[in-house]
């Protein structure tokens, strides 16, 4: 047991890394190991999904635990089942590319054509009878598109005709789902997901007024440095450089230009410099866990 929780798990951890540090600096040189290069990255995409998994039922657990014992912040947990729940179940039924259920698609029968942005639909006919592998022509982008009847009547009193994308034609029952999904995405994860990012903000502000503080010459160049940037990027840096072209030593000067060197030249050297010790760091962390020295993978131990 103590083998194959410890011992095997050192020595495939070993041999994967020595297999992708040889396969770097080998090259073409040693076809199988480049084969193995090219092989593993697909292994660790299978580990990923199952660890996606384990985090599902990892997650639930815990929020079915915290639900049954009444625990502070119980109800959000409710609402992040639901959320869970209902947003999977319209995702696995509308995954499926296919407009009907991999019906045919008929001349006469009734489909539903969602808008551009999916949050309402309009019952459309097919103009020209289509199987399903055969939809209709490729627009010069590459998306296939059919021809639909609209319900709308033009100046001469005939029904409208348009070229759609065939992703857009649903039946009734798919088209709900697509709303529903479409409403579900955008409507609730994308405004939260905003308001998420805006209270960053908030913080972001909050800790740039306290790293601003001057208490010593480079906290000043610091802020000094930080003032013009912003400037830079704002119409008042334009304004600012409009108003002092009077002055001869300042005619030709621009906080944009200053801008863009401070971006160009200091800050690049400093994230040089930070990029060059965090890949050190990272060198010396992946030989810890290659030679065995750092064990926390193997469930806590150091």
């Amino acid at each position: 047991m103590l083998f194959l929780k410890r011992t095997l798990p050192l020595i495939i951890t070993f041999v994967t890394g020595v297999i992708m540090i040889v396969a770097y600096f080998t090259g073409n040189s040693l076809s199988f190991i480049k084969q193995l290069e090219e092989i593993l990255p697909k292994w660790s995409q299978i580990i990923m999904v199952f660890t996606m998994i384990l985090g599902a039922f990892s997650l639930l657990r815990f929020n079915f635990k915290k639900i049954a014992l009444k625990q502070n912040g119980w109800g959000y947990s409710v609402v992040l089942l639901v959320g869970f729940f209902g947003m999977g179940t319209i995702g696995l039924i509308s995954g499926g590319s296919w407009p009907a259920f991999e019906e045919k698609l008929e001349e006469d029968k009734p489909y539903m054509l969602l808008s551009e942005k999916g949050f309402s639909a309009k019952e459309v006919t097919i103009k020209e009878k289509a199987l399903l592998n055969e939809l209709g022509e490729k627009d010069p982008n590459g998306t296939l598109t059919i021809t639909v009847i609209l319900p709308e009547k033009d100046e001469n009193g005939n029904f409208k005709e348009e070229k759609v994308s065939a992703d857009r034609i649903k039946s009734r029952f798919m088209s709900k789902i697509a709303i529903a999904q479409q409403v579900l995405y955008d409507g609730v994860f994308k405004s939260a997901s905003s308001t998420m990012f805006a209270l960053l903000a908030f913080f972001v502000a909050s800790a740039s007024f306290r790293a601003f503080r001057i208490k010593s010459k480079e906290a000043g160049l610091l802020m000094f440095s930080a003032f013009i940037v912003m400037l830079g990027n704002v119409p008042l840096g334009d304004m600012i450089s409009k108003l002092w072209t009077w002055i001869p030593l300042f005619k030709n000067l621009e906080i944009s230009a200053i801008k863009d060197w401070i971006m160009a030249y200091p800050s690049s050297a400093a994230q040089g410099a930070i990029l060059i010790g965090a890949m050190l760091g990272y060198v010396s962390s992946s030989l810890k866990i290659i030679l065995g020295v750092e064990r926390s993978h193997l469930g806590g131990e150091g």
